[in-house]
């Protein structure tokens, strides 16, 4: 494992080479989150001196491998890779840092009472497993992969890429609002009306549209509400869907993989790129304000109450925690501070993390299966409705009675995870209620239980081999990585809060109307996901806006 995801690993961030803290630097990172690492490696290696200031002790925000019982680590919130993008991967030589992931072929397996559906990289495997269970379902399924593949083509290229200002007269945002009109108005009067439909369908409506198979279409529906506070039957829902179809690995579309050293090793892969070209990574180094004078930033202030100084602060945090908190309303233009207040920003995930004494063993499957399902990700989702019924508890307030899970054996491909014969286990799981007092005593303990027990009906050994286990609901994902509300996206992913509305207009070019503070987080085009495309988006807007003016803002004002 690397030093940074193991107990005491601020010591190896807790100064710069030369044992202390610089008081001056060009620009300063707020959170060591892979977004905000991402940025600082992009501003260090385009000749910046830039410090990045992480809260915890460990690097990662949310991406981050943590020993949370001695002897074992796990991925605490994030678990499996995919959307992360190649170009950050090449441009920062992540592989010559530590970078590596194993794809996972399948995915993942949607667990049903007739045994399960394997989704595989290559859609002819997964119609031959779907048509065990639904020969109609499997006759059109590779119809419906060919929809979401199209569909996401037309949007890849816009992940990397600032979203278009929409009302601006300038020259240069009028040129990429044509360059995005072109894009559209090449496509066929079919595909614009395919866009629409998962723009603004439920997935719920959409996969009712495709297939009959209840187990088949809840499997597919709870992609499209992860992460997200909606249920399957909420409209815009088939968009999130599409988003996870967006990444890619090793250059097959859509697939997941498994990092070894767990997904804090993206993380550390990313820092030690940004230190050897010369950034400086501070952990247990809280940013209590962002400082402002005269319409400016001047540099942060440390919970130690240190003084950090630079022109340029581009902040990993939340978006509201950015503006509302470390800034303060009013440094903003009215309308700003408004839309952030009104930032929708709940979450429903809950995340049961486990050490395993030994392998499930699942009943009822072939030899081959039983291989397979211990090296996909085990999926339990009956149907839309059950789906449906999850969500509806977490609206009422309460944790869901029958979860969604989405369960990952790491170990399976990754043996460092443990200093012994021990597994460790990650469970995805919806839908729990955002507040802290929607959390009643006992509650967490009835749902990791409740948990544990579905599994266990597919796996009957399951109960009895867990050592070890952790429930962090939304309240939980606030506290310990700052997602307030417990959105795992920095903010809900509906489409008015998405793209030129991320996080809101007059923030979603990364740029604020705070001279010199940037936004880097999932908060920003394209969202969340462990992309690196927010970090890489936000530090090529400062470096362009570098390039046209030492002080660009200022420009800006007195053009006005």
């Amino acid at each position: 494992m690397e030093a940074a995801t193991t107990p005491g690993a601020g010591a190896r961030y807790g100064k710069d080479r030369n044992g202390s803290i610089s008081s001056s630097y060009d620009a300063i990172v707020v959170g060591g989150g892979h977004n905000g690492l991402t940025a600082a490696a992009y501003l260090a290696r385009a000749g910046l001196k830039v410090v990045v200031l992480e809260r915890r002790g460990i690097l990662g925000g949310a991406c981050v491998t943590e020993e949370v019982w001695p002897g074992a680590r796990v991925s605490r919130c994030s678990y499996v890779v995919s959307m992360l993008q190649p170009k950050v991967i090449s441009d920062l030589k992540l592989k010559d840092f530590g970078y590596k992931a194993y794809p996972l072929d399948p995915a993942y397996a949607a667990m049903t009472e007739d045994g399960p559906i394997f989704f595989f990289n290559e859609v002819e495997r997964t119609v031959a497993s779907i048509a065990r269970h639904s020969p109609r379902d499997a006759a059109v399924y590779a119809d419906f992969e060919n929809l979401l593949e199209r569909t996401a083509e037309f949007l890849r290229p816009m992940l990397l890429r600032e979203p278009p200002p929409l009302g601006s007269k300038s020259p240069g945002d009028i040129a990429g609002l044509l360059r995005e009109g072109a894009r559209v108005a090449g496509m066929s009067r079919r595909d614009i009306n395919d866009l629409i439909r998962i723009f603004t369908m439920s997935v719920g409506d959409l996969l009712d549209d495709w297939f009959e198979h209840d187990g088949l279409k809840g499997s597919l529906a709870s992609t499209g509400v992860v992460g997200v506070w909606a249920g399957p039957r909420t409209p815009g829902t088939a968009y999130n869907l599409l988003h996870h179809a967006l990444g890619e690995m090793d250059g097959v579309s859509g697939a997941w993989g498994q990092v070894v050293g767990g997904m804090g090793a993206i993380s550390n892969a990313i820092a030690h790129s940004a230190e050897a070209a010369g950034a400086t990574i501070l952990t247990d180094a809280e940013v209590v304000s962002i400082n402002v004078a005269n319409g400016e930033t001047t540099g942060v202030t440390l919970a130690s109450g240190e003084e950090i100084r630079a022109e340029i602060v581009a902040s990993g945090a939340h978006p509201k925690t950015t503006v509302l908190d470390l800034v303060g309303d009013s440094h903003f233009p009215d309308e700003v501070a408004t839309d952030m207040k009104r930032y929708r920003t709940r979450g429903g995930s809950v995340k049961v993390n486990l050490v395993l004494d030994e392998a499930p063993q699942y009943a009822g499957v072939s030899e081959e299966d039983q291989g397979l399902l211990l090296s996909a990700g085990v999926n339990i989702c009956p149907s839309i409705d059950y789906l449906e019924a999850a969500w509806q508890d977490a609206l009422a307030g309460r944790p869901a009675a029958h979860p969604y899970i989405e369960a990952e054996l790491p170990s399976t491909v990754d043996s460092s995870l443990t200093d012994d014969e021990r597994l460790v286990m990650t469970m995805f799981t919806q839908y729990g209620p955002s507040e802290q007092g929607q959390w009643k005593d006992g509650d967490r303990e009835r749902y990791g239980d409740t948990c544990i027990d579905q599994l266990n009906r597919f796996a009957p050994n399951f109960k009895a081999s867990v050592a070890e286990h952790e429930v962090l609901a939304p309240p939980d994902l606030e506290r310990i990585f700052g997602l307030q509300g417990g959105s795992i996206f920095q903010g809900e992913q509906g489409m008015n809060q998405m793209a030129f509305m991320r996080p809101t207009p007059d923030l979603a070019q990364y740029a604020t109307p705070v001279g010199g503070l940037y936004l880097c987080g999932a908060g920003t085009h394209p969202g969340g996901g462990v992309t690196a495309a927010s970090g890489h988006n936000a530090a090529q807007r400062i470096l362009k806006d570098r390039r046209r003016s030492r002080r660009p803002w200022k420009r800006r004002r007195s053009a006005v």
